[in-house]
């Protein structure tokens, strides 16, 4: 798994390859509204039993990280996405 200012390498929608930093894990997802990696787990801030737990697998398709690249965009990748 990947962490919070891990260096990645993917492909854009362009088929460009890109390399950039992750600067934040997020989710479609509305009750994943806290986010964080932490020993290379993500987790979500649960409303219900107020503490960090990890997303659930049937959850990780709505889960991405926006990376920043060396041209200062913002590219929002899903995890299965890094190379």
């Amino acid at each position: 798994m990947y962490n919070i200012g891990d260096e990645v390498k993917f492909d854009n929608d362009f088929g460009e390859r890109k390399t950039g930093r992750i600067s934040e894990v997020l989710s479609d997802m509305d009750s994943y509204e806290n986010m964080r990696v932490k020993n290379d787990v993500i987790q979500y801030w649960s409303k219900k039993l107020k503490k960090f737990v990890p997303v659930k697998p049937k959850n990780m398709d709505t889960v991405f990280f926006a990376v920043q690249t060396s041209d200062s965009f913002i590219e929002f990748v899903a995890p299965k996405e890094i190379l």
